[in-house]
């Protein structure tokens, strides 16, 4: 069989629930096969994709025996014979990105020694690691090309220490006007190199320069940061990004484009003298105390830039340039707000701006060709949809299902080049006309490993709340068993809450699998507060982040425990993050599970706003802090932590002894007092763990958590 008839065979995996009795069943170590694209570029002229890969790949060095890889692959895309083995024309590993000028020209940033990073023409199967751009002396992160691909912006991310110091973007050798809120130093004087000679034993000068020696040996981390807490860590140091741009010929010297104490996340080209981007709003407030951005323009010629969009009450984020330069389109949300963003597109011309109307958030936009469309991604309904604008008549025209999931797609020249993702397999890519009609598949990257597995089609349910709100919600039925054998049930609970759980989401893809080989049912679902439904069922847990939701998930619990194939007996409860917020507050509510699992949980939303590095949230969930009038009181409603006395279910709480997201302290607490009050309670730390464990963490931990959680459920299965 050829590889074509070999992909084509997959997809026949769409229209059955599960595969042949004789199947193999999904096991815990079927995780290290699944691979995921993570990022897609294509030439105009859609002869070439070029797709990066992530997999998984044996490492006896690597804690636990097993590390990620990324690589970049290319795929000749007219070429209507397929590759026997897409992985085969993979590229150097130096390769971080490819990029293709609009042109088609093919380039590199590549990876060299001390983690510089520079761009490099790739034009043909060799590298050419000789020609670059002199004058960047910090890793390239990200690079625009003109619309007549002879320039290029490059953007660099600077410490404030090397701010300051910088002849390029600090040319005038400046200090922040804004006060880097550092007792007793009212000038920043402390942000210039100190001239004493470090002594512990000298004046306070001298002192203060000991001190610094000791933080730059890491033997102590002081911080003047408000917003100091890492994904998995802490840090004092500030990071700003700034721009370069540079004509794209070798040896050409690059000139920086931005300057100051702000950052510029996103640049694009508008015209040949023209640049756009997005920025910080220049105000005199610490970086950490500003919500707003701004839409900036840069005129090459004279060196000047204006604000063409910022009032101080939204954050203007820049998504796409027309190639005409005619039209960009912008998000727009109100910072600590719930509330959905909102997508907009301006006349350059003006700047009138006509919004979007459509009830779901937007991204990965991009302008079709002769600016007639838009197109953009949005969560939905438990998908990931493409959406394409009519800009003409505002009409908006959905062209993926929301039973699947779109990661990356690309679209030109009537043609869509995609990856995604379906209840049968985590990711492929794909090739279709640019209405996503007369699909082909263009990789093997899981279908190979996954032609002999069963996988259980999740079947769709749908209910009406007490709000009025319909709710969602997915089941898959256990893959052994008999027709009069009844089976346990696991229901998950995503996190956020501004989250969703679908067919479209491959971060549970082989979670749900699992349990259901086990013989296990699994009910996913997406309660209020949930993205992907449109902002009034965004904002309907304002307030209630346990009650409302909660009645949700118990009520889609009791549709499925209605068909009479379920074992009551054997319910069993999980979540993740928010997920375990209400695991844990349905069981201090509802004695039905037989037990549970609470992972990398918030329970107490006073300590929240120090344990976490989303805090923010408490203002937008709540209405505000802890110490303002009224929110204490409503913090401890609220909190499970404050209901766990009535906690009967048998609880395994895990937690990453590196998570800021919410803070180990979190499970601490919750592990403590349950302890103390003698309850059925587990507690696992994964050391170096953060909030990503289950989704991108250590691999041998994942499969940990995974197997653990399966094991203490087991534990009362009788």
């Amino acid at each position: 069989m050829n590889i074509k008839s070999k992909l084509l065979s997959i997809a026949a995996l769409a229209i059955v629930q599960t595969l042949s009795a004789q199947s193999d069943k999904i096991t815990v170590t079927d995780l290290t096969k699944i691979k995921q694209i993570t990022d897609l570029q294509v030439n105009a002229d859609i002869s070439e994709a070029a797709y990066s890969v992530k997999s998984v790949t044996q490492d006896t060095a690597a804690r636990g025996g097993y590390t990620y890889k990324t690589q970049w692959f290319t795929r000749a895309l007219k070429s209507k014979k397929l590759s026997e083995n897409a992985l085969n024309n993979a590229l150097d590993e130096r390769i971080e990105k490819i990029i293709y000028t609009p042109d088609g020209k093919r380039w590199a940033l590549v990876k060299k020694k001390e983690k510089v990073v520079q761009l490099h023409p790739y034009s043909s199967n060799e590298l050419d690691t000789s020609a670059f751009f002199r004058g960047v002396t910090y890793p390239i992160q990200q690079v625009r090309f003109s619309a007549d691909s002879k320039r290029a912006l490059f953007s660099v991310r600077l410490t404030l220490d090397e701010l300051i110091e910088s002849k390029d973007f600090n040319p005038k050798n400046e200090l922040p006007k804004w006060s880097y809120e550092r007792p007793g130093d009212a000038n920043n004087a402390s942000l210039r190199n100190a001239k004493a000679n470090p002594n512990a034993d000298g004046d306070s000068e001298s002192v203060a320069a000991y001190l610094l020696e000791n933080e730059k040996k890491e033997l102590a981390k002081r911080t003047n940061k408000l917003q100091f807490q890492t994904e998995n860590s802490t840090t004092g140091t500030l990071y700003f990004v700034h721009w370069y741009a540079v004509d794209l010929k070798e040896g050409s010297l690059v000139k920086p484009l931005t300057s100051g104490f702000r950052s510029y996340p996103r640049a694009e080209f508008l015209s040949d003298k023209q640049i756009i981007a997005s920025t910080d709003r220049d105000t005199i407030a610490h970086p950490d105390r500003i919500n707003t951005s701004d839409i900036v323009i840069f005129d090459t010629q004279n060196g000047t830039h204006k604000t063409v969009l910022g009032d101080g009450q939204y954050r203007y984020q820049l998504e796409a340039v027309a190639s005409s330069g005619k039209y960009i389109a912008v998000n727009r949300n109100i910072p600590n707000v719930l509330t959905q963003s909102q997508l907009l597109v301006y006349e350059t011309k003006n700047w009138k701006g006509k919004p979007i109307d459509y009830d779901r958030t937007a991204g990965q936009v991009l302008f079709g060709e002769g600016d007639s469309d838009l197109y953009f991604i949005s969560p939905s309904n438990g998908g990931k949809v493409v959406n394409r604008v009519e800009l003409s008549t505002g009409k908006i025209f959905a062209l993926t299902s929301v039973d699947e999931g779109i990661n990356e797609f690309w679209i030109g020249k009537n043609k869509a080049i995609y990856a995604k993702t379906t209840f049968a397999n985590p990711a492929e890519l794909f090739l279709a006309d640019a209405n996503f009609s007369n699909e082909e598949v263009l990789t093997a990257l899981n279908s190979e490993w996954l032609k002999e597995k069963a996988i259980v089609k999740p079947e769709k349910f749908t209910f009406k709340n007490e709000l009025g709100l319909d709710v969602e919600y997915w089941l898959l039925k256990p893959t052994k068993g008999t027709a009069d054998e009844k089976a346990p049930l696991l229901v998950e609970i995503h996190g956020g809450p501004a989250s969703m759980f679908g067919p479209g989401d491959a971060s549970m893809w082989h979670e749900y699998q699992y349990f259901a080989a086990r013989g296990y049912g699994v009910i996913y679902g997406n309660p209020r507060g949930s993205s992907g439904y449109g902002e009034d069922f965004l904002k309907s847990n304002y307030r209630d982040w346990g009650k409302g939701p909660s009645t949700d998930v118990l009520s889609a619990l009791d549709h499925v425990v209605a068909q009479n194939w379920v074992d009551t007996t054997r319910l069993y409860l999980t979540g993740g993050s928010y997920g375990a917020f209400l695991t844990t507050w349905i069981i201090s509510h509802d004695h039905r599970f037989r037990a549970a699992s609470s992972q990398r949980g918030v329970y107490d939303l006073y300590t929240f706003f120090g344990s976490g590095n989303v805090w923010p949230m408490l203002k937008r969930y709540f209405g505000g802090f802890p110490w303002e009038d009224g929110i204490l009181q409503v913090l401890q409603e609220q909190s499970p932590i404050n209901y766990a006395t009535a906690i009967k279910t048998p609880l395994l709480i895990f937690t990453g002894e590196n998570d800021n997201r919410t803070g180990p302290v979190q499970g601490d607490y919750l592990y403590k007092q349950l302890k103390y009050l003698g309850r059925d309670v587990e507690y696992i730390r994964h050391p170096g763990a953060d909030h990503e464990i289950t989704r991108s963490g250590n691999v041998t931990q994942r499969i940990d958590q995974m197997l653990r959680t399966y094991e203490f459920f087991e534990r009362f299965k009788n």
